[in-house]
């Protein structure tokens, strides 16, 4: 993935209120992506990722951390308050 496209991938999360980190690449991350898709955090409910495949066939995922007291919503792929979330 080129810097353009880290910095493009960042303004257009940026822009829609959502945390950005580069890549995740150490071991006690969630798994390692297999598909495209948004996928939760198994280890902490405020975090979630993606994972995107680019030219060459290769996956690349993105890791978000919701904003101070929301949760991911796993249907609804975006942060809620706790009260939001499926019982």
């Amino acid at each position: 993935m080129t810097r353009t496209h880290h910095f493009a991938a960042a303004l257009l999360l940026a822009l829609a209120g959502l945390a950005y980190s580069a890549p995740a690449q150490a071991a006690d991350e969630p798994p390692a992506c297999t598909e495209e898709g948004f996928f939760p955090n198994p280890d902490d409910q405020s975090r979630f990722y993606r994972c995107v495949s680019f030219e060459g066939g290769d996956f690349t995922r993105f890791d978000f951390q919701c904003g101070p007291g929301t949760l991911n919503h796993p249907e609804l792929v975006t942060c809620v308050h706790p009260w939001q979330m499926p019982q």
